[in-house]
């Protein structure tokens, strides 16, 4: 029957999993595999023979020679290595899961360099232009539009956006030579002005692009802070010069603050934005707008060009919520399994003192019959509960210690030997412990030695 309730939940968790909009190659086509519920439903069942078979071969011993006697020694260390064995798994599976975790947070605290409460749309046309001069008048007038709808408050284009696609091209300081190997490369953006401000991110020094980086201005470029300090370390880099093959020199007039477009774990490499007026040396565009009515700047769009394949305005924040949607779900899949597995471990736990209980009854009875309080045999009970969980937490943080270094390259911000991480999951399976064995113990405390020696 949980074999069969397991392959239930299989399903709709593969489904749901399925479902879900990550980086993960392929999740999408993830569905169940006949030969792994086999695997699964054989396992449960041999699992339930083996477990089982131990007991009912010693039936007639347990209903013979040892009925009334308290359990032997070797029981009951069978049923405590069992349940110290569930506190380790417990443990190693809650401090991986505690460190995964701590990491995701570490990585959602960290500096984006914009802000992604704004929302983008391609805005590709559906047709050729004849040259450069109409392409750009198309895109000016969208965006000249855009902005004049009320309640606007920036928009801007770019060739790309954070967190997506990315590529470099040379960035050499002018006056510098370069060994070979050690030419300079830089992340490129063709953007328009009024992206920076749509996009939130900071001027540190400087200008952002005006509506007059165009042809017919000054060869300009604005770089991030990275790629300032590379090429000209300690040195103002506003006025110097970045020259690129088979390109015009262009005059650095603003810098900006980093941002993540690599990964939201990645510090940012260097990066440099051209004016789109100055260019044709891009393959798509995206609209970035900052406040305003969508609905409204979808028909401006509309009106420009009927056959615009426009989607819905998307917000930035959904860049990130991709990004780090492969990590989220290992965390999940990894804390369901250490939630399961702290379940089971505090199962575990209270039938062992359970049966304990139980079979200590006559002795209990005996002992309260002399004198001995409830209170008493309650503190003994519980103790009884902190030496097993403390054997299975003394191996469980071991192997966690010495196995979970293999996650350091996953972790972002924490090492894989985080103290608060193995205290807090040393903390909560002592908590969990006592808990489990609070109701057997109350129960003893509770127990009339009149009513047990009967039962005897």
């Amino acid at each position: 029957m949980g074999a069969g309730l397991g392959l239930v939940l299989a399903a709709g968790g593969t489904r749901v999993l399925a479902g879900l909009e990550t980086k993960i190659p392929m999740l999408a086509t993830v569905e169940l595999d006949w030969a792994a519920m086999g695997f699964a439903l054989g396992a449960a069942v041999v699992t339930g023979i083996g477990f089982g078979l131990v007991p009912a071969m010693r039936v007639s011993t347990v209903a013979g020679s040892e009925r009334g006697a308290s359990a032997g020694r070797e029981h009951t260390r069978i049923r405590n290595v069992l349940v110290a064995a569930e506190v380790a798994l417990a443990c190693l599976l809650l401090v991986g899961s505690g460190l995964l975790i701590r990491s995701f947070v570490q990585v959602l605290d960290v500096t984006l360099g914009f802000r992604p409460q704004q929302a983008a749309v391609r805005i590709d046309p559906g047709r050729d232009f004849p040259n450069r001069d109409a392409r750009h008048a198309y895109f000016r007038t969208a965006l000249d539009g855009v902005r004049a709808l009320p309640g606007m408050g920036a928009a801007g284009l770019s060739d790309t956006l954070p967190l997506g696609r990315n590529r470099t091209w040379g960035a050499a300081a002018k006056g510098q030579v370069y060994t070979p190997g050690t030419f300079p490369t830089a992340y490129v953006r063709v953007v328009s002005d009024g992206f920076f401000e749509s996009m939130g991110m900071t001027l540190v020094k400087g200008r952002t692009f005006t509506p007059n980086d165009d042809k017919n201005g000054p060869a300009a470029i604005v770089v991030n802070e990275t790629l300032a300090r590379r090429l000209w370390p300690g040195e103002d880099p506003l006025g110097k010069v970045i020259l690129r093959a088979s390109a015009p020199e262009r005059v650095v007039v603003g810098v900006v603050k980093d941002v993540r477009h690599l990964a939201l774990e990645k510090d940012a490499g260097g990066e440099m934005y051209l004016p789109i007026w100055q260019t044709g040396d891009y393959m798509q565009v995206e609209l970035v707008v900052r406040g305003g009515n969508e609905a409204m700047a979808r028909s401006v769009l509309r009106g420009l060009d009927p056959t615009l394949p426009l989607t819905a305005f998307r917000p930035l924040q959904g860049l990130v919520d991709t990004a780090v949607s492969p990590r989220r779900l290992i965390v999940l899949l990894l804390g369901g399994f250490a939630g399961f597995a702290l379940l089971l471990a505090s199962l575990g736990i209270y039938g062992v003192i359970s049966y304990s209980v139980m079979q200590r009854k006559k002795e209990m009875g005996i002992r309260m019959a002399l004198g001995a309080s409830g209170a008493a045999l309650q503190s003994e009970i519980l103790w009884q509960t902190l030496r097993l969980v403390g054997a299975g937490l003394a191996v469980g943080l071991f192997v966690a210690w010495a196995t979970l270094r293999m996650l350091q390259g996953m972790l972002f911000g924490i090492t894989a030997s985080d103290p608060v991480t193995f205290g807090v999951a040393l903390c909560l399976l002592t908590v969990v412990a006592l808990l489990a064995g609070y109701l057997p113990a109350r129960r003893a405390a509770r127990l009339n030695p009149v009513e047990a020696l009967r039962m005897e």
